[in-house]
């Protein structure tokens, strides 16, 4: 029976306007509305839940069109078909990881109340294509249709979102480096095996921040440094390591891609909550900014969604239906990644075999398993040629291939290389790859009313590897980690079988996944998987609070040993071989700390913690510059020392670092600075953006001194794992005068026999002396015009960033389309605070040393904050950029400015508060 809708929404929607016709949508069941309130927010308003999701697919179309079909396409592998042959390389690419196969899995197995969702979705995404003209950017590319939505785009968009947040290639990265490090070694005379473990790829985080040790109170750290693994480099055959080094090499030329395995410039994001007892409501409140890439348009799009039960705000994915990340009447919950290790890469033995579809068949414990062949076909749209909707087959070729080929026992992973003539190839298992339900989970999010609800909804995120924190109004916190995570064969019998998962494994037999044999409640992946308590979580902790900056949540890497800890029946736990720098973390939890420690959190506070911008490597690394200038100037240093402290600039460059807080303010009049309203500290902030730069650019030239330059050809360690180098070689000066475990001097200098502490002292100050030439010269000449005054050296000409578009031009930020030019032409981009390894996350990498190498393209995505009172709910959030897409929207980017100056807007869901800020009303009727 349809229920009398009119009458109630009369009652309910007293700001509908009845001088504006309402809009006839098909296949609604009653009258709704999408009411606009003055920052852009669509609060999406039915009577039921096939015309809200209706309506948020409309919504979405309206605002996200091309967005959306970006996503759903770079997902399917058909991206060409829409901005021409460059993007060929990166449709093979996700053809064949097969996201699209795999969503067509994952169909089947969603709820129905789910499936119902995501086709009304569907529904009022083709009713806004069918009476709308495409946005402006398919004029650009010639294209006069755009393909209908389906279900299944829907399906394959959450997709492509958790296959960007959980899959990982650093399999082959490290065995590169391990292989090569293991050879040299031998060769010259160091042990390569500590070099990797113990010395440079190492599993410990700079700082020791942990979410539930430090919920739990301050035990003591076990602080042990013992990983090492042996065995193993002799399993693989040398073409192994070759090709993957060729196959990272053509994954990398792919923007998407390069950007998801950029170790430094990965997804993480900050969560925390902090309990009743310790806030000045007496309720909880809830921190979340997830740290995606910053594209133009934002990732998120804000939404409130009411009907019935439902009544949740905040980010959605444009794509897909639900609030992500956001809050209810009951509930808050935040999102970081938790780097669980869910992709394996295999070596195969790969043997001719005509019996086989695709005539090969990989060899497992003595028996061939056919490789199946998946038949692909390319189209591409050919823009340059002047013809309107002219998208024309690209047939095969050394780089288009005919078919996937695919290794059925790897999940239905693919067969990424092939040397036949070796009998070698290599494959890629995920647990992505399975059909998953992740969509149940945030249809259940977002009606919880408890953490019991809340709790119940996790066996459905089958990956995607999350940390959730959780707040209610009955004054609960809870932690919880959101994925399945895969049981190694070996690892279970209580040993490593060769190299440890995250190197490149044997794959004819003894590392593989354990088909299911005990499911866990639910569980539809394929293999048997970690139980739900076995998962790190707590609820209500001790102290108080829960913090997640994408560090380790239980402290099992602090040792530096990721497989250190058993099972509680047996077996070894494993999870990943390592966390976040764990910068962020250790800032968040000291300001939680000495907040709590004087006064109750504030809603005020809060927020001010997400816009910290202090470097906390500063904070280690400072001091050790400042003494290595007070023994340069002792009366017996030797004389390549005290000229290091007699050359110019090298002296006002350490007084000036000496003075700094650590903070990075942009120290320009065109520059974004959460701080801009007070005037009062101008000087202060000009003189820390002077020492941010100084730091910045010495940071990296000590990482080429002290790591790269004792390397040579072999495979450097990504920026934030040499920065735990660093530290690690600092920290344990006085015991090991420099030496590694391995057995390398790395503050050795040719052709210089003194004592360790001053090649230290000499290395620390060249390292500022190279920055100051640098920053003097052709390097940075764009920025500081060749200027040896150290004042010149404001952060903010280094630090900035562009909007990306995928179409680039006009449609970035800046310039789009002139609505927000440079603001410091001819350099490109928006300067804004930060840095690398922050709070308000805008890394950059940490060997920069270039004018354009600081800039950023990731960071926070959103940033919210919710109090919890009940009866009294308050949550503020802002994104970077604007509700809409569209250029001539007035919400096009008039969020942007709040959020680079980390300001907010309200978010609202009573009534009388929409009324005050109402923007439009737009009523839709059967």
């Amino acid at each position: 029976m349809r229920p009398i809708l009119p009458f109630a929404l009369a009652l309910y929607f007293p700001l509908a306007s009845l001088a504006e016709p309402p809009v006839r949508l098909p296949g609604l069941h009653a009258e709704a509305e999408i009411v606009r309130d003055r920052s852009g927010i669509a609060h999406v308003r039915a009577n039921d839940e096939h015309d809200l999701f209706l309506l948020q697919g409309w919504v979405h179309a309206e605002d996200r069109l091309f967005q959306m079909d970006v996503s759903r396409r770079r997902a399917s592998g058909t991206l060409a078909e829409l901005l021409g042959p460059a993007a060929l390389p990166g449709d093979v690419q996700l053809r064949t990881f097969g996201l699209r196969r795999a969503a067509e899995r994952s169909l089947p197995l969603i709820s129905a109340r789910a499936r119902a969702a995501i086709e009304a979705y569907a529904e009022g995404v083709n009713a806004f294509v069918a009476s709308h003209p495409p946005p402006p950017e398919y004029v650009a590319l010639r294209l006069t249709r755009v393909s209908p939505w389906t279900a299944l785009d829907t399906v394959a968009v959450g997709k492509l979102i958790a296959f960007g947040l959980s899959f990982d290639l650093d399999d082959i990265d490290r065995t590169v480096a391990l292989v090569s490090y293991r050879q040299a070694g031998a060769v010259l005379g160091f042990d390569g095996n500590k070099l990797f473990f113990q010395d440079l790829f190492r599993s410990a985080p700079f700082d020791p921040a942990s979410t539930i040790p430090d919920a739990l109170g301050p035990p003591p750290r076990d602080i042990r440094d013992q990983s090492e693994h042996d065995a193993g480099a002799s399993e693989l055959h040398p073409r192994a390591v070759e090709m993957g080094r060729e196959f990272l090499e053509n994954v990398r030329a792919e923007p998407f891609l390069r950007q998801m395995l950029d170790h430094d410039d990965r997804a993480g994001s900050n969560q925390w909550a902090i309990a009743g007892a310790l806030t000045e409501t007496g309720f909880p409140m809830l921190a979340s900014d997830p740290h995606l890439a910053l594209g133009a348009p934002s990732t998120f799009y804000p939404i409130h969604l009411r009907a019935g039960r439902f009544d949740a705000i905040g980010n959605s994915f444009p794509g897909a239906p639900f609030v992500i990340v956001g809050h209810n009447q009951h509930i808050a919950w935040g999102a970081t990644v938790n780097p669980l290790d869910v992709t394996d890469v295999f070596q195969e033995h790969v043997v001719p075999d005509p019996s086989s579809p695709s005539g090969l068949s990989t060899v497992f414990q003595g028996r061939n398993e056919p490789v199946i062949p998946i038949p692909e076909s390319y189209r591409a749209n050919q823009i340059s040629d002047g013809l309107v909707d002219h998208v024309v087959p690209v047939p095969p070729g050394p780089s288009i291939p005919p078919a996937t080929l695919i290794v059925p026992r790897r999940n239905q992973g693919p067969l990424v290389q092939l040397d036949l003539a070796a009998g070698v190839g290599l494959s890629v298992q995920f647990t992505g790859f399975s059909g998953t339900r992740e969509v149940d989970t945030f249809l259940a999010f977002d009606t919880a009313q408890d953490v019991t609800e809340f709790r119940q909804a996790l066996p459905f995120f089958d990956f995607g590897s999350q940390n959730f924190v959780y707040a209610d109004t009955g004054r609960n916190i809870a932690y919880f980690t959101g994925s399945a995570v895969p049981i190694r064969e070996d690892l279970q019998q209580g040993f490593v079988a060769g190299l440890p998962p995250f190197f490149i494994r044997n794959g004819t037999g003894g590392n593989e996944w354990l088909p299911v044999q005990h499911p866990q409640p639910g569980q539809v992946i394929p293999f048997e998987i970690l139980p739900q308590d076995e998962m790190p979580h707590i609820v209500n902790p001790p102290a108080g609070f829960l913090i997640n900056a994408n560090n380790d949540p239980i402290g099992i890497t602090l040792g530096n040993d990721p497989l250190s800890r058993m099972r509680p029946a047996g077996g070894i736990y494993y999870l990943n071989p390592g966390y976040d720098f764990g910068t962020r973390a250790g800032r968040i939890t000291r300001r939680v700390r000495e907040r709590l420690a004087r006064e109750p959190m504030s809603f005020e506070a809060m927020q001010s913690i997400q816009a910290d911008v202090k470097l906390l490597d500063a904070e280690v690394f400072v001091p050790v510059i400042t003494a290595a200038l007070a023994h340069a100037r002792r009366g017996d240093a030797p004389p390549p020392l005290a000229a290091l402290a007699a050359g110019s600039g090298v002296a006002e460059a350490v007084q000036r670092l000496a003075r700094w807080d650590t903070s990075t303010p942009t120290g320009i009049p065109q520059g974004f600075d959460a701080s801009d309203d007070d005037r009062s500290g101008e000087e202060e902030r000009a003189s820390s953006s002077v020492a941010a730069t100084l730091y910045s650019v010495w940071r990296g030239q000590l990482i080429r001194n002290v790591i790269d330059a004792h390397l040579g050809p072999l495979p450097k360690p990504p920026g934030q794992q040499a920065m735990t180098a660093l530290r690690n070689l600092i920290d344990r000066f006085a015991e090991r005068h420099g030496v590694g475990a391995s057995g390398l001097d790395f503050f050795s200098i040719p052709g210089l026999a003194l004592p360790p502490e001053d090649r230290r002292d000499i290395l620390v100050l060249q390292s500022l002396r190279g920055a100051l030439d640098r920053l003097a010269g052709g390097s940075f000449a764009a920025a500081f015009n060749h200027s040896t005054n150290q004042n010149d050296y404001r952060w903010g000409k280094l630090h900035r960033i562009v909007f990306a578009h995928p179409m680039d031009g006009l449609f970035s930020v800046p310039p789009a389309f002139g609505l927000f030019p440079h603001p410091i032409a001819p350099l490109l981009g928006i300067p804004k605070q930060g840095g690398f390894g922050v709070v308000d996350a805008s890394a950059h990498d940490p060997r920069a040393d270039s004018v354009n190498s600081f800039m950023f393209g990731s960071g926070p995505s959103n940033r919210l904050v919710v109090s919890l009172a009940a009866g009294a709910l308050r949550a503020e959030s802002v994104w970077p950029g604007g509700v809409s897409a569209l250029p001539s929207s007035p919400f096009y980017l008039n969020l942007l400015p709040l959020w680079l100056r980390n300001q907010t807007v309200p978010l609202l869901t009573r009534q009388p508060d929409l009324e005050r800020s109402l923007a439009s009303v737009t009523r839709f009727v059967p």
